[in-house]
């Protein structure tokens, strides 16, 4: 009987071991909090934020899109182009959400990758509609085949990953694979980011 005791207590402690141990993160379950400091547009301006000025910004990773997932939607843009990438965005759950620090609202990534270099790695995202929180910034009407596009150029430093990007608050896009994006260089200033993470 003591044995059985002490042969339970010992299971009962290994089980509560094993509940306590963090479930392991793989790649499309990462989250991650990046802080950029966005240098704005030289044009138009808002009250907000004057044309060159600075803000800040977070980008709030919950997950990147999996190989089978960037594979579909490059498949739906070769079949479809602008429209069916469209849709199976609007599809899509969301991948990251991007902010300014001290303002409501937020932009929703829909397909979100990242690919290791050699010193570091390149993040690149794409939303289903225009960045609407840039709108003031830039003339026109936003159309159909544009998209909103986050690209990221990280550098590991001993440990801490920073670098620079873009914010592209319309953009078409030319090609992409699953791990690249080539966009139509229509000559729309982006927002300049200088990114670390958190």
């Amino acid at each position: 009987m003591k044995i059985a005791t002490i042969v339970l207590g010992f299971l009962v402690l290994m089980g509560a071991s094993v509940l306590a141990e963090p479930t392991p993160i793989n790649a499309s379950q990462a989250r991650e909090e990046f802080t950029a400091v966005g240098q704005m547009p030289t044009i138009a301006g808002s009250p907000m934020v004057g044309p060159g000025a600075a803000a800040d910004l977070t980008i709030s990773v919950d997950s990147y899109s999996t190989d089978d997932e960037a594979r579909a939607m490059v498949a739906a843009f070769n079949r479809g182009q602008h429209k069916a990438l469209r849709s199976a965005l609007e599809k899509a759950s969301v991948k990251a959400r991007i902010a300014f620090v001290g303002r409501n609202g937020f932009y929703e990534l829909k397909l979100l990758r990242s690919k290791k270099t050699l010193n570091g790695r390149q993040i690149f995202g794409v939303g289903e509609k225009s960045i609407r929180f840039l709108d003031a910034y830039y003339s026109g009407r936003w159309h159909l085949e544009e998209f909103g596009i986050l690209q990221l150029e990280l550098t590991n430093n001993n440990g801490v990953e920073e670098g620079s990007g873009t914010m592209i608050h319309k953009a078409q896009i030319k090609s992409f694979t699953p791990d690249s994006i080539t966009l139509d260089d229509q000559g729309i200033e982006p927002v300049r980011l200088a990114v670390r993470k958190q």
